[in-house]
């Protein structure tokens, strides 16, 4: 069980770090029953933004999103990374720019160049791409990054970052103790976003 506080805590924090406001329009592409459809609606309708639907026939159409994109002046884009690279794709072959302010990808492993790809075809110079961690009962996302233009070329792929506000997010050993620097462990996600009930 998700409590509406927990929900509310995820995206009023993140509406507030990237200043969503009712200039914004996100192009809704996950599906309704998956954990990021929870920030597109409820922190679009928060700060009195747009939100674009798709339909049966254009949902996983790449072509078409650009066209809405377009159309509705599409400022956001929040999804798993396949459909990113699936628009960013498209534009590349297109030989387009894409306008999004801000990408926020999460949900799965990003490839180390999307970001990149995505920045050299933006037509925004202070876009930026939010790699976003967690899991769905902690309220979507626990953890966050801003993914640089230029990023290490040790980097084997997109670190987690820190902690969304009011939540935990660390490495512990066995005994719940905080692991030092390059020590495994476990992942042990806490905080405002947890699932009411959940062990």
């Amino acid at each position: 069980e998700i409590m509406h506080t927990s929900a509310i805590n995820t995206y009023i924090d993140l509406n507030e770090k990237y200043k969503v406001s009712a200039d914004d329009t996100i192009l809704m592409v996950s599906a309704i029953d998956f954990d990021l459809s929870v920030y597109d609606i409820f922190a679009m309708l928060s700060a009195g933004g747009t939100i674009v639907t798709t339909s049966e026939d254009n949902y996983r159409n790449p072509d078409e999103w650009l066209n809405l994109v377009d159309k509705y002046k599409v400022t956001i884009w929040d999804s798993v990374p396949i459909l990113f690279d699936m628009i960013v794709t498209m534009a590349e072959g297109k030989n387009r720019k894409l306008p999004f302010r801000i990408v926020m990808l999460s949900g799965d492993w990003i490839a180390i160049n999307l970001p990149k790809r995505f920045y050299n075809i933006s037509e925004n110079i202070n876009s930026i791409v939010v790699a976003m961690g967690g899991a769905t009962e902690a309220s979507i996302w626990s953890n966050y990054i801003n993914v640089l233009k230029e990023i290490s070329d040790n980097w084997v792929s997109i670190p987690y970052g820190k902690p969304l506000e009011n939540q935990v997010y660390k490495v512990v050993d066995d005994f719940g103790r905080t692991c030092p620097n390059y020590v495994k462990g476990e992942l042990l996600i806490g905080g405002v976003g947890v699932a009411k009930g959940y062990r």
